[in-house]
């Protein structure tokens, strides 16, 4: 009896710290960070969220996901693969501005036909909403095109005490019947344009998830752009 108890003790701790392992390696993070620096000496090091959120709470079940659609049996996380950081802009609306002149350059234009209401975390606790719907190369939701919903213009200071304004953005490729085709292919559509430079083609973040449960699929980093 007493050896039949022992057993069961040690066969519950191994149990145990197979199950600790076992969420250990299922950990997301979701805060990270960058330095980004301009022509003129500014620069900005900020945290911001890597992903989508479908509610404002910083937890992996309120990380927006491919709405009732999966690849390999996973859930396809939401990644944030776009960053500017708008050196120039003097106030919020124009570094709206910028960003809608940027996207409109790049042939992005705003539609309705795609879900809503998403936020962006911006310094690990500035949520800002979704702005307006959807920005897409096609007008056409069922249709393939490359679309993708923005966060806007949240306002830092470099190190040289000048107002630098970040937004960010989650885009991919989606097919007519609304089915992932890719994440990294739809920054290869998205391109410097007027004074936005790239800063870094594809910075490596946290958010590249191949796990039991979750998936990034083709999510190979996050383009940053600059204006300076």
């Amino acid at each position: 009896m007493k050896y039949t108890y022992f057993t069961f003790l040690i066969l519950l701790i191994f149990s145990c710290k197979e199950e600790e392992s076992y969420y250990e390696n299922e950990k997301i993070d979701l805060i990270d960070r960058i330095t980004v620096f301009n022509n003129s000496n500014n620069t900005i090091s900020f945290n911001f969220g890597m992903w989508m959120f479908s509610e404002k709470q910083l937890e992996v079940n309120a990380i927006a996901d491919w709405i009732g659609v999966k690849k390999n049996g996973k859930t396809i996380l939401e990644p944030i693969n776009i960053i500017w950081v708008d050196f120039r802009a003097t106030n919020k609306n124009e570094a709206i501005e910028n960003i809608t002149t940027f996207l409109n350059d790049n042939g992005f234009l705003l539609r309705n036909g795609s879900s809503i209401g998403y936020y962006g975390l911006f310094d690990s606790s500035e949520w800002i909403h979704q702005y307006k719907e959807t920005w897409s190369d096609n007008q056409n939701p069922n249709t393939i095109n490359n679309h993708g919903r923005i966060f806007l213009s949240h306002q830092l200071k470099s190190n040289l005490n000048n107002a630098v304004f970040i937004s960010k953005g989650a885009f991919s490729i989606e097919d007519q019947n609304h089915y992932l085709i890719s994440f990294d292919d739809a920054l290869k559509k998205i391109d410097k344009t007027g004074q936005w430079q790239i800063f870094k083609n594809r910075f490596i973040s946290n958010n590249i998830i191949q796990n039991n449960d979750y998936i990034t699929y083709d999510h190979k980093g996050i383009k940053v752009f600059v204006l300076n």
